[in-house]
């Protein structure tokens, strides 16, 4: 008799623990794609703050035909990025902190036909748009220098801890160097910038 009840009940039995372990398994793997998620702060809601303590702004050109390069060391940006709500990146720069290493360029970006920092000594950054593109960001907005704001656009990529965006800007559109190189013979007229955020 005990044989024979075992053998009618085996199925149901085996049945039920398939359905049981099945479920156990959705259920870990569910609560292991949200930690996943929630645990990436590129991915978080919160407010990002960055600055030049442990990331980059930088920018490169050619001078006669000579690559140059330098950075800020002096910003700050905060970062709200999708699945935010209302995302949006704003960044500040103290254009009077911007270094090439060479004294000669240092010596000229402050002056009233460069950067003219006695008139504009700091710059700005304010996203307009920013959308998800994978595990990367499609941003635009617009830079101010100079007091003149024009819209620019990149890509923010997601490299393991950091974000990083190189994109060209027009000088000549910021009227930097208008006046001692108007036909950009000298300096490029597109002077790259690059941005690399440490965010954890």
């Amino acid at each position: 008799m005990k044989a024979i009840i075992t053998s009618a009940f085996s199925p149901i039995c085996t049945d039920k623990y398939r359905k049981i372990k099945s479920m156990i398994n959705v259920v870990f793997v569910t609560l292991f794609i949200a930690a996943f998620i929630f645990s990436s702060p590129t991915a978080a809601s919160e407010k990002l703050v960055v600055s030049a303590k442990d990331s980059e702004v930088s920018f490169s050109g050619e001078h006669v035909g000579m690559k140059f390069s330098g950075v800020f060391y002096k910003w700050s940006a905060e970062l709200l990025l999708p699945p935010a709500e209302s995302p949006k990146i704003t960044a500040t720069f103290d254009i009077t902190s911007a270094k090439t290493g060479d004294s000669t360029y240092d010596a000229t970006l402050p002056e009233g036909d460069w950067f003219d920092v006695e008139n504009h000594p700091s710059g700005e950054f304010v996203s307009t748009e920013i959308l998800p593109a994978g595990n990367d960001y499609a941003v635009k907005g617009n830079l101010s220098l100079r007091g003149i704001s024009k819209p620019v656009s990149f890509v923010l990529v997601s490299k393991g801890n950091k974000l990083e965006a190189v994109f060209d800007i027009d000088r000549l559109a910021y009227k930097i160097g208008l006046e001692s190189d108007p036909d950009a013979e000298w300096v490029s007229r597109n002077i790259k910038m690059g941005l690399s955020l440490k965010i954890k």
